[in-house]
């Protein structure tokens, strides 16, 4: 007899436990079934909502591409997992191509680099199809501030995106028109893809850098 009611008391408490588990399901189902109804009355907000988890996740390429039409023009299609970097002195890079077997050039030395430029969307400078690189010694000034401190952290190989404030490219006074060269306002950023493309005595084996 004790063991009847034992038995009994045992089944109506799992009985119990079964029908709480049973409610707080239909408090949650109903409760999932709110949030949908109003998302539903209030799409706008659903909307305003998912695009901010999406500015938030892709926060470090929007800042890098402030312009989309620059972006557009020097071909930065958005890829996964890209990651800009930021300088003390604010300048902002994306390693495009990478060989960390090249040689790194430091200032004095002689380099060829190929780049493409622009501003608001416009190109205002590019050599990528030239028939010679450009040749220069690495930081005496014959470019721009923002590319001359990006070109001794790059290897022969490397292929870089840039986004150059004004104070590393023409600052305030701009850049005048010249044959063949637009005018740059003044306080404009730049926005540049920029490789070096040979290293003089520093080139090695070729083939084996790019192994």
């Amino acid at each position: 007899r004790s063991d009847l009611l034992a038995g009994e008391q045992l089944h109506s408490a799992q009985a119990s436990d079964v029908a709480s588990l049973m409610a707080r399901i239909c408090v949650a189902a109903v409760a999932a079934c709110a949030v949908g109804v109003a998302a539903l009355r209030s799409p706008a907000a659903s909307v305003r909502q998912a695009h901010s988890a999406v500015a938030r996740a892709a926060i470090q390429r929007d800042d890098f591409l402030r312009g989309a039409a620059a972006a557009a023009v020097l071909g930065l299609a958005p890829r996964a997992n890209a990651a800009a970097t930021k300088t003390d002195t604010g300048l902002i890079y994306e390693v495009l191509k990478s060989n960390p077997k090249g040689a790194k050039p430091k200032v004095g030395d002689l380099i060829a680099v190929r780049f493409k430029g622009a501003y608001n969307g416009n190109v205002f400078d590019d050599l990528t199809k030239t028939d010679e690189p450009l040749y220069l010694r690495v930081g005496t000034g014959n470019l721009v501030p923002g590319i001359e401190e990006a070109l001794p952290q790059m290897r022969l190989g490397d292929k870089w995106a840039l986004q150059i404030p004004a104070n590393l490219a023409f600052g305030d006074a701009g850049r005048k028109a010249s044959a063949g060269k637009p005018r740059i306002p003044g306080g404009a950023d730049l926005y540049y893809e920029i490789e070096i493309v040979a290293f003089p005595g520093n080139e090695g084996d070729i083939y084996l850098q790019d192994q």
